[in-house]
């Protein structure tokens, strides 16, 4: 039975107990005793006790508990200890008898220890015996571990003893099993329910717990158990607890002491059977004494007297019972209403809410909350986004204003959807690279319903785009000029089909996304007016609410890819991680706090153990001591706490900065208004939106007149519902105190008062006759005063409207009326003290605001530091002043980089003017770099008039236009990602396996748009904007489709590439070849079609930057570079290539050629590509062989001029005899042609040193041999007549001397020059030359004699090579070519002893040392194949993988704050393309500059310091091979 105060609950005979009740009967039940009451008294004073007690488990102790707990908590108990093992409970109870323990804990700890330790005979055990499986036994015997017995009888080492045993049920002998082997169930003997039997069968006995009579009769003595029946010994002694004497000595006291019971709530009347027995005993008593009436009339009044007293007390006690009652009711209900949420407008506690300003901006009101999301996704974004660094700082609020504001091509409004819808395209090429996309057209029959037929629709318009333009639509250019025509398409192929391949990735890869539900597919089903604009107009002449439904759907695409879900879950997990380590945090500093609290006690348990010793209190100097030390170890521990506590607040800052920075929705209030924290814009904005507007509440509640003091002090009350209880109990019962004093107080005040005022009226009196008049005066003003002071200090309570509730009347609703004049759209809040007024204001008890202060209340400090930079005057613009000045402001800040936005055109200028002028222009442009760079020209008869009157607006084709395939198949191509499936026939095919688009009509994929499903009530008021069908427009757009449709048919095909021309790479096969150019021209017949069927100018300007991409500008005669060297100088000296119009100067040709030949001329590519050939290479390649022939048929022995061979071949020339002769060696005809191949091969591999000589080296070569003309004119005059009959046999072929290639100044073999009118030759060093002059040398014999005369050039040879004829700058204008020196002769090893040379050993050695070097390239200034060579390798390199492509600022964004000079692998590359770099060192430098930075910004052990390291030895290792400097960085340097 429960409990209350330790007494039993003995509940009153209740008189209609022995009542009978009948059918119909009204009675009161009692749920809870299962008990009915006829009286409602009874049964009201029986609830109330029962609900306003607290009671106790009498089982298990459990307090502070209601009368069902407690039985709930009995009959739980009872359970359990019905489970406690029946023969366990003699042992237990003959342990309570020996042990004579007064603590109930002790006693159940000591009872479990002792029968843990035991087996007794006749339990049943569970054993294992030879196995490991426990099988049932019953203990039978217990063997002792040792023969003798103990001296005392008592066996202690209970865990060596052993059992006999005998399983149950089994015939099976007795097995003997030692106690580490034996076990009980483990529900049979618990703790729990060891306690719970000995506190049920005890009784306390002079202060000791004995067992309770009847218990231990019920299992030990009716059984007559002993401990010497149940095991073996005998029972050990316990130390018995020590028991404090009595100090009630009488019974009388011992009622005195006794707590009463609850039987006096249970009688009516405060009546008590007993003592009504009392008091008829005593009436009987005095009835038989008739001489003591007196006693007996004394004994009833006094009798009397005391039942009133009783009558009083019950009476006082009713009332208090119910006076708790109703207190505790009113707590339960505080409780109730402090610890449960409600909805806002539901609350009668709500405080005023503090003022916003209004947001007034440049932006139309109505756009600036899409505005704001725009923006914010910018900033938030940044990392997933094309092309954002567009707008440097990202996107700013000027920029964001004039995109909405201002109307513009090329403004920032085409800059935003550029990124926006290249970051789409580029994540659709991501995903296809994963995993490719293939679109299909649904059957009919699958297509009866949406959205499947706008998806088979949209599946069309990609058909359309690899159709008309031969490129995917994520492939199309795209630009402020094209941007129109391509979102259109983009838009309208939004939600194709796809396979069910691609459908399960995207399922997997994009968080269960399926094209059904791509953003762009429900734009075009609920608005399809746009796309129609679109198809006539440009995207910035649309209405701008139907530009911001673009940019959101742009904006809602982007978010369903991979890469930005991916993004999003980081952000998601590192927000869930930060709060995880918040909460652990918090959860970590309460453990800091409570065992600070411990240290503290456990510093003073010991101080005030200390001075509890003696020598200590009598020592007031050591007492001193112990404090100042206590005081000081205090000091250092909270000293100590302090700086962890600091260190726990930067933590928690920490944490919540982290958690700030993904915070933009902060909640909303009582009247739905969203609250917004924008990274990109400071401040705290409201947005008071009619998204979540509801129907009037009919009876709203009114807010209370007077605030609960407990709802103010909310933050600072317990949040469990115990403590609160028990808060609000002390609280109200301190209050009924206080008031209790109050009224006793006042009552004596009153007394006081009462004869204070007398005592004043009568001076009053008194006072009256002579100061009257200036009394009455006082009286009034005091009167006046009164009155004010009562008026200000009594306020009108804030009304229903001002609160922001609801006020119950739809026309005059602040909340759910949309059209309300009040109702701010767009406000917002940034000062310090206004925020705390929020926050304050904010009802912690409601649903939506409760989530929204909490918010504000955890980030109040980062919020308050980020809305310091709030710019107030950009969005409050007041009056028309500041908005003009605003608009000046933001013009001027973003006319650096928009101030040609309409291309020259005025601002307000129409967007069609614009775009038909831009058209114009580049038509024009166009058509002038197809014919000057001389890839075409156009067939009309006048060009100069076709081009005026384009401009004029009146044009004229001049001549027939066609276009189109003209009923003739084209083959399309094979590698189309587009499949169809089978079974459709009733709609045209747009694409077949055999490809044929040629016989099906054109169909733009716009034709079969739906009506606007939703529209706007703003979309009439959106600026007066009229896009209906012009035919002006029409007509312009059709004369610029057809002026470009004469400009592409002007052009030369071969001068087209892929798709519509042939491949670039060399095909040998003619008949694929042959094939892909008919692909092509198939191709561009379609985009012809596509183009004449443009209705904007948009579209034109897709098919001109198509068909723009396509040709190979490379090819052009405008940017035409040299092969070799890749430069574009000396235009007067560079051949162009008949068929590419590649460029190759004349002196970088392998060998060099000095005139422009005769005749078509074909560059090496298109030579070995295409097979072509040049006639005078022909011609002079048949001469040069017949030559060769010639010579080595007839001689023997040939000159060095014409043999070419090998450097050990020249040294063992260079043994010759002393006498000056050579010796001859005769080479057979095959070593001869393998010399040759050998030596042309050297010089294709030297073609790139030659480049790289200029102009300047050939002026030094004219001035060094104007120079030895002076010098040897005196030694030339004299000419041998041997000499000139030599000359006319080698002109005629006849056999030519060993002398022929002697220098005439030495008399030694291996000349360096000869000269092309006499045909001396001459070494360089006898002519005091430093190198052989780039064109045809003369000598100065030469000169001297013809000087004045025109020279006949005349073919020569040199060095023993074949050349081509070329003629100097001198004779131009000769028909006949001039045979051209090549690079440098193979010179003999013999030098002339007598004009004082070296031994032809050192001679040797120093022209061997020269050609090497000239070979080699070192000394040029720019060696540009070893550079590109080093560039190639360097930059395929797997540790080049960070410097290859310049440092990204969004993911390194200090890096431009350290490094001044940033420097790339691809900078230094396109650098050297555009020839930027004039000698090596230059290009060094750059790449050291690479290795410098890297140095500089990283640390050793990063992995970019690494890879930088390794990729500089690589460099280092490759410089070395090529010969090139560099100079290692400091990551390398030798130490």
């Amino acid at each position: 039975m429960p409990i209350c105060k330790r007494d039993g609950f003995d509940n009153m005979p209740s008189r209609t107990r022995d009542e009978t009740f009948q059918d119909n009967d009204e009675v009161f039940f009692c749920e809870v005793t299962k008990e009915i009451f006829r009286d409602y008294e009874d049964y009201f004073r029986h609830v109330m006790v029962i609900n306003s007690t607290v009671w106790q488990c009498e089982a298990t102790g459990r307090e502070n508990l209601t009368y069902a707990e407690a039985l709930r908590s009995e009959r739980r108990a009872r359970k359990k200890m019905e489970l406690f093992k029946y023969c366990l409970r003699a042992p237990v109870m003959l342990v309570i008898e020996s042990s004579k323990q007064s603590s109930l804990k002790t006693l159940s700890a000591l009872v479990f220890k002792f029968i843990r330790k035991r087996y007794f005979i006749n339990e049943e055990v569970a054993a294992c015996h030879k196995t490991t499986k426990y099988h049932a036994y019953t203990v039978i015997g217990i063997v002792p571990h040792t023969k003798t017995p103990p001296a005392n009888g008592v066996y202690e080492e209970t865990d060596k003893l052993q059992y006999k045993l005998r399983q149950k049920g089994q015939n099976e002998a007795d097995i003997i099993v030692p106690f580490d082997n034996i076990r009980r169930q483990r529900h049979e003997f618990t703790t729990e329910n060891v306690h719970m039997f000995i506190k049920d069968n005890i009784t306390r006995v002079d202060g000791i717990l004995r067992p309770k009579p009847e218990s231990y009769k019920k299992y030990v003595s009716d059984h007559k158990v002993t401990f010497q029946n149940i095991f073996i010994g005998k029972m050990p002694h316990f130390t018995p607890s020590k028991t404090k004497p009595s100090k009630i000595t009488s019974t009388q006291d011992t009622s005195k002491k006794k707590q009463s019971t609850l039987n006096k709530y249970f009688g009516k009347d405060g009546e008590v059977e007993n003592d009504k027995n009392v008091a008829k005993g005593d009436k009987k008593r005095l009835q038989k004494s008739d001489g003591e009436a007196k006693l007996l009339k004394r004994v009833a009044e006094q009798e009397q007297q005391r039942l009133e007293e009783l009558k009083r007390v019950s009476e006082l006690e009713r009332q208090k019972a119910e006076k708790r009652a109703k207190l505790i009711e009113r707590v339960e209900a505080e409780c109730t209403a402090l610890l449960t949420k409600t909805d806002d407008l539901e609350r009668t506690d709500q405080r005023l809410l503090p003022l916003y300003k209004t947001i007034k901006t440049y932006i139309p009101l109505k756009f600036l909350g899409d505005v704001f999301m725009i923006r914010e996704f910018m900033h938030s974004f940044p990392t997933i986004l094309s092309g954002i660094d567009v707008f440097p700082g990202n996107l700013s609020f000027y920029d964001m204003s004039r995109a909405f504001s201002v109307r513009e091509v090329a403004g920032p409004l085409s800059d935003i959807i550029l990124v926006l819808l290249g970051s789409v395209f580029d994540m659709q090429k991501e995903e296809e690279d994963e995993c490719t996309v293939n679109y299909l057209l649904l059957r009919q029959e699958s297509r009866k319903q949406e959205p499947l037929i706008t998806m088979s629709q949209a599946t069309r318009a990609h058909f359309y785009s690899k159709r008309h333009f031969s490129f995917k639509i994520n492939e199309l250019p795209i630009d402020s000029l094209t941007l129109s025509e391509v979102l259109r398409l983009h838009l309208l192929s939004s939600g194709a089909v796809v396979r069910e391949r691609v459908e399960k990735w995207r399922m997997k890869c994009r968080n269960g996304y399926s094209s059904s539900e791509d953003p762009g597919l429900s734009l075009r089903m609920r608005h399809p007016h746009i796309l129609r604009a679109l198809k006539l107009y440009t995207f910035y002449q649309l209405p701008y609410i139907d530009i911001l439904r673009i940019l959101r759907c742009l904006i809602s695409q982007i978010l369903t890819y991979s890469s930005s879900l991916s993004l999003i879950e980081e952000r998601m997990e590192q927000v869930s991680s930060t709060r995880i380590e918040l909460r652990m945090l918090l959860a970590t500093e309460n453990m800091r706090l409570s065992n600070l609290q411990t240290q503290k006690r456990t510093l003073m348990n010991e101080f005030n153990q200390q001075c509890m010793e003696e020598y200590i209190k009598t020592d007031i100097e050591k007492k001193k001591q112990l404090e100042e030390k206590l005081n000081k170890k205090v000091a250092e521990l909270l000293a100590q706490s302090e700086r962890e506590r600091r260190k726990f607040e930067q933590q928690v800052q920490s944490f919540n900065s982290s958690l700030f920075n993904f915070m933009v929705y902060l909640g909303m209030d009582r009247a739905y208004r969203k609250y917004y924290v924008l990274e990109s814009m400071p401040g705290i904005f409201i947005e008071h939106t009619p998204d979540n507007l509801d129907v009037c509440l009919c009876e709203p509640p009114k807010n209370a007149t007077v605030e609960n003091a407990l709802f103010s002090n909310l933050a600072n009350l317990p949040k469990n519902r115990k403590d609160l209880r028990a808060y609000l109990m002390k609280m109200y019962t301190n209050e009924d105190k206080q008031a209790a004093k109050a009224e006793k107080a006042s009552k004596s005040a009153k007394n006081v008062d009462s004869i204070n005022n007398a005592k004043e009226n009568k001076e009053d009196k008194e006072n009256l006759l002579v100061n009257g008049i200036t009394n009455g005066k006082e009286e009034e003003t005091s009167t006046k005063n009164e009155e004010q002071s009562i008026e200000t200090a009594i306020k009108q309570p804030p009304s229903q409207y001002q609160l922001f509730m609801c006020t119950g009347d739809p026309r005059n609703c602040i909340v759910h009326d949309e059209r309300n004049a009040d109702r701010q759209r767009w406000a917002y809040i940034y000062d310090k003290d206004d925020i705390d007024a929020l926050i304050e204001a904010l009802n912690p008890l409601g649903e939506r605001e409760s989530h929204l202060k909490d918010q504000l209340t955890t980030l109040r400090q980062l919020i308050v530091n980020h809305c310091r930079k709030c710019p107030e005057d950009l969005l409050t613009l007041e009056d028309s002043n500041q908005l003009r000045k605003f608009k000046s402001t933001m013009m001027s800040e973003t006319n650096r980089k928009y101030n040609k936005a309409n291309f020259g055109f005025p601002e307000d200028t129409d967007i069609n003017e614009v775009m038909l002028a831009a058209l114009i222009d580049r038509i024009i442009q166009f058509e002038s770099d197809i014919y000057t760079g001389d890839l075409g020209r156009l067939k009309v008869k006048d060009m100069v008039k076709w081009r005026s009157d384009l401009q004029s607006l009146k044009y004229d084709s001049q001549v027939k236009l066609q276009w189109g395939a003209n009923n003739h198949k084209i083959i399309a191509n094979d590698g189309d990602d587009y499949e169809e499936e089978e079974g459709d026939d009733d709609i045209e095919m747009d694409i077949k396996e055999s490809g044929a688009y040629a016989n099906k009509p054109f169909r733009d994929p716009g034709d079969t748009l739906g009506d606007t499903l939703e529209i706007d009530s703003e979309d009439s008021g959106d600026e007066l904007i009229s896009l209906h069908d012009s035919n002006t427009i029409r007509t312009h757009v059709r004369n610029c489709a057809s002026a470009l449709l004469q400009v592409e048919q002007a052009i030369e095909r071969r001068f087209i590439k892929k798709p519509f021309g042939a491949p670039l790479k060399a095909v040998k096969n003619k008949e694929l070849l042959e094939k892909e150019q008919n692909r092509g021209a198939d191709r561009l017949k379609q985009w012809e079609t596509s183009l004449m069927e443009s209705t904007s100018f948009s579209q034109i300007f897709l098919h001109l930057n198509i068909l723009h991409d396509c040709i190979l500008w490379a090819r052009s005669t405008n940017k035409s570079l040299c092969q070799v060297c890749r430069r574009g100088s000396d235009e007067d000296k560079m051949l162009l290539c008949d068929e590419c119009n590649g460029g190759t100067h004349m002196f970088c040709m392998k060998p060099k050629m000095k005139t422009v030949p005769e005749g078509n001329w074909y560059c090496k590519r298109c030579v070995n590509r295409l097979g072509l050939r040049n006639e005078n290479e022909e011609n002079k390649r048949k001469n040069a062989t017949q030559k060769r022939k010639r010579v080595f048929d007839i001689e023997e022995s040939i000159d060095d001029e014409m043999v070419f061979v090998t450097k050990e071949s020249e040294r063992e020339r260079g043994r010759a005899s002393g006498n000056g002769r050579r010796s001859i060696k005769r080479l057979q005809s095959n070593e001869i042609e393998e010399a040759l191949v050998i030596d042309d091969n050297e010089a294709v591999q030297d073609s790139d040193e030659e480049a790289e000589e200029d102009s300047n080296t050939e002026q030094n070569d004219n001035e060094n041999s104007d120079d030895d003309e002076d010098n040897e004119s005196d030694k030339e005059e004299n000419v041998d007549d041997d000499e000139v009959d030599d000359k006319k046999k080698s002109e005629d072929g006849s056999e030519q001397d060993e002398d022929d290639n002697v220098c005439v100044v030495c008399s030694y073999d291996g000349s360096d020059l000869i000269c092309i009118r006499c045909k001396d030759s001459f070494h360089l060093e006898c002519i005091n030359m430093k190198r052989a002059p780039r064109y045809n040398f003369i000598c100065s014999k030469c000169k001297s004699v013809n000087g004045n005369e025109k020279r006949s050039p005349k073919s020569a040879k040199s060095n023993g090579r074949d050349v081509l004829d070329s003629s100097s700058d001198e004779d131009d204008e000769d028909s006949e070519p001039l045979a051209k020196r090549a690079r440098k002769s193979r010179p003999s090893l013999r030098n002339s002893l007598q004009n004082g040379f070296g031994s032809p050993r050192e001679s040797a050695k120093s022209t061997s040392q020269r050609r090497s070097i000239r070979r080699t390239g070192d000394d040029l200034p720019l060696n540009s194949a070893a550079l590109y060579e080093l560039l190639d390798d360097v930059m395929k390199h797997e540790a080049a993988w960070p410097f290859t492509r310049p440092v990204s600022q969004a993911e390194v964004p200090d890096y431009y704050k350290i490094i001044k000079t940033p420097m790339d692998l691809a900078k230094v590359k396109s650098k050297l393309n555009m020839g930027a770099y004039q000698l090596n060192e230059e290009v060094m430098k750059d790449i050291q500059l690479i290795f410098q930075n890297c140095d500089e910004y990283n640390v050793k052990g990063n992995e970019i310091y690494g890879a930088g390291c390794t990729l500089e030895k690589y460099v280092i290792d490759q410089c070395t091979r090529l010969n090139l400097p560099f100079k290692p960085s400091d990551m390398n340097a030798p130490e």
